[in-house]
């Protein structure tokens, strides 16, 4: 399922433009979101909470599931966004799409390079803030503006890409190892939540679809990664518990 859902990823090059001042944008906006530091903690710890809560599972364990998925999406998501942010992008310097285009049309009033050497990201944002509520083209929904002024970062690679695809293939994983029911069809179906996050980026404009792609490819193996860590420490203890029952 992640395979075909990386596939979707890889169809984002086609996407046309929307318009950024009508409902699909702001859809957009709201699909986005999801995968920020604002909202994908309570998408985890729900998560978390719909896979330690099955049928089988004693106190312990469940709280010993629950403690190392929290951590372990803790550490890997932690981690990436702060390396991505302050080692990453920086290294590449490549400006955003809408940042670009926005230069060149002039409603900037300065260059992109110009613009990114103003200071760190919430300097740029004051600057930005302005400049877009006095833009006429393209014309942006509210809730478009708000994002364009708060995302001043540079663009390669796709942060929100990263978080979700991150997020859905390590859930997914976890559904398949050990989920049955409902649980796993949820589970099987976080990939498509992810690639519908990673598709809002270019829609919006703020990232382009080499950003996504390799954003989400980094978040597919990061999943893994991650899974295979819990895989070791669960899989472990779950031994050494039967050992002990057996010599007890």
């Amino acid at each position: 399922m992640v395979a075909i859902a990386y596939l979707g990823v890889l169809s984002s090059f086609a996407l046309p433009e929307i318009p950024l001042d009508g409902w699909l944008a702001a859809l957009a906006v709201r699909i986005s979101d999801t995968a920020s530091w604002q909202q994908l903690p309570y998408f985890v710890t729900a998560m978390v909470l719909v896979m330690v809560s099955r049928p089988g599972l004693d106190s312990r364990r469940r709280a010993l599931e629950a403690i190392a998925i929290i951590v372990v999406l803790l550490v890997i998501l932690a981690g990436n966004a702060e390396l991505n942010e302050s080692v990453i992008k920086p290294a590449f310097a490549i400006p955003r799409p809408n940042l670009v285009a926005l230069a060149d049309a002039g409603a900037l009033g300065l260059g992109v390079d110009e613009f990114y050497a103003l200071g760190d990201k919430q300097a740029r944002r004051d600057f930005l803030a302005p400049q877009l509520a006095l833009l006429t083209e393209p014309r942006l929904a509210p809730i478009v503006r708000e994002h364009w002024a708060i995302e001043t970062g540079y663009s390669f690679p796709s942060g929100h890409a990263t978080a979700s695809m991150t997020f859905a293939t390590l859930m997914h994983a976890i559904g398949l190892r050990w989920a049955t029911g409902w649980r796993r069809t949820l589970a099987m179906l976080l990939p498509i939540w992810a690639v519908a996050v990673v598709l809002t980026r270019p829609l919006l404009r703020v990232h382009t679809y080499l950003d996504v792609s390799v954003g989400a490819a980094v978040g597919i193996g990061l999943g893994v990664f991650g899974f295979a860590i819990l895989h070791a420490l669960l899989e472990r203890r779950t031994v050494v518990d039967a050992r002990g029952v057996l010599h007890g």
